[in-house]
């Protein structure tokens, strides 16, 4: 498999999320969730589809393969864990930029400090 990039992270993240609240996830809806258009949509899901980490079916709804829903599943542990451990260091932030920096920091650590946090050393 390729290596994943931030971007990929931050797709299957928001595909995973989309898919915890509604069964059929659209690129109109992971558009709106990540703030961007459908037309990158398109393109990303294309790629993560190269990697085999999504299927996209007739009428483009979106499905996570079983490694792309490990994949985000581990991601979403780690930026828990993270979010945990965040009040420790001090940091006066609103819930947004919480939100925001431990997402950040979870899709930008290398590969193997995610499986650690994720359990999956």
């Amino acid at each position: 498999m390729a290596e994943l990039r931030e971007a990929h992270l931050r797709y299957l993240l928001a595909i995973y999320e989309l898919g915890k609240s509604t069964p059929d996830v659209g690129t109109q809806a992971v558009a709106k969730a990540l703030n961007c258009s459908k037309a990158s949509v398109t393109k990303m899901m294309a790629t993560l589809m190269d990697m085999n980490l999504l299927v996209r079916e007739k009428y483009g709804k979106i499905y996570l393969t079983d490694t792309g829903f490990l994949l985000a599943k581990d991601m979403l542990q780690c930026i828990e864990l993270i979010r945990e451990r965040l009040p420790a260091m001090g940091f006066d932030l609103t819930e947004e930029e919480t939100r925001d920096f431990v997402r950040t920091m979870a899709v930008n650590l290398p590969e193997h400090c995610r499986r650690r946090l994720a359990g999956r050393v």
